[in-house]
């Protein structure tokens, strides 16, 4: 009995330690394990960042090689909400052509291609002139009655889009969009004015604007916001103007700011010796701000340095 009972404790002395060397080696086998597999984790985490740095590296390394639209650009615009009503092909063609004599690329929006959206964007399309070409009223000539008054006589410049009194509500309740009637139309389209000019996206990169339509300059608030938003000089009528006249004599003024590389002032008076007044208006065009109608082109392109509105006024 005591042999049998002695056998019996080895055998299970044996079996525990059989046991327990099993259970040690599964247990090392299983820490062994967690440790490769929390090593290539670890191993296949840092791989990840490091290949999301090198692509965050190349990328930000393209983009500073790359200077961006409004730096590089040297374009040209014709904004042609005109030719709804007044198309002017040839206008259209010179001002391609002289466009490109000097170096910029031309692009041409015409009629319902005149958007809010086009005009929102305007500053960071990297313009170095635009030519409006569209309709431009103040308030107390061809705009419709509001149920509000507009504060001051702003210009605005008219879009290709018909009005709809449910469409940019809120821009309309800001007054950053009013309706406006041609003179002797009866076709109502949206338009903008200075605080539009001012909410427009980025700035201009020292824009030449040019104003082609009727009383572009006949108050100062839109050429403000222009200048505030980075152009470089406004040109424009101070009062009513025919559709023929204003295109002959934009297109001799831009050919004497363009191709024969004057000052704006002395392109003004190349354009009345040449070209004369409107017969029936005899209006003026007026450089703004006064300060810097002795600049060229090429000189306005370089302005450093910004006029603040309270400045403008006093030229």
């Amino acid at each position: 009995m005591r042999k049998g009972y002695y056998h019996q404790r080895i055998r299970f002395k044996k079996d525990t330690s059989y046991l327990s060397l099993i259970t040690i080696m599964k247990s090392s086998k299983k820490r062994v394990k967690k440790r490769k597999t929390g090593k290539r984790i670890t191993e296949a985490a840092f791989g990840i960042i490091m290949i999301g740095v090198i692509v965050f590296a190349v990328q930000s390394w393209l983009s500073s090689s790359q200077p961006s639209e409004t730096q590089s650009a040297n374009k040209a615009a014709l904004i042609d909400q005109l030719s709804i009503t007044y198309p002017n092909p040839s206008f259209t063609e010179e001002f391609i052509r002289m466009s490109e004599a000097v170096g910029l690329t031309p692009e041409i929006f015409t009629g319902s291609e005149v958007t809010l959206d086009l005009y929102r964007r305007l500053p960071s399309m990297g313009y170095r002139i635009i030519v409006f070409r569209v309709h431009q009223s103040t308030p107390a000539e061809v705009l419709l009655p509001l149920d509000h008054p507009v504060t001051g006589y702003p210009v605005y410049l008219f879009t290709g889009e018909p009005y709809n009194e449910h469409k940019y509500v809120v821009e309309q309740l800001t007054d950053l969009v009013v309706p406006a009637r041609e003179i002797n139309g009866s076709n109502v389209y949206f338009s903008i004015g200075p605080e539009f000019v001012q909410s427009m996206d980025g700035e201009f990169p020292n824009t030449v604007i040019v104003l082609a339509g009727c009383s572009g300059l006949y108050s100062a608030e839109l050429a403000d916001s222009f200048i505030v938003k980075g152009a470089s000089v406004v040109l424009g009528w101070q009062r009513f103007v025919q559709m023929d006249y204003t295109d002959k004599a934009i297109d001799r003024l831009l050919r004497a700011i363009l191709l024969e590389k004057i000052t704006f002032y002395r392109s003004v008076l190349v354009m009345i010796s040449e070209v004369g007044r409107d017969p029936t208006y005899e209006t003026n065009l007026l450089i703004y701000p006064e300060a810097r109608r002795n600049l060229t082109f090429d000189q306005a392109m370089e302005l450093e340095e910004k006029i603040i509105v309270q400045d403008l006024r006093m030229h």
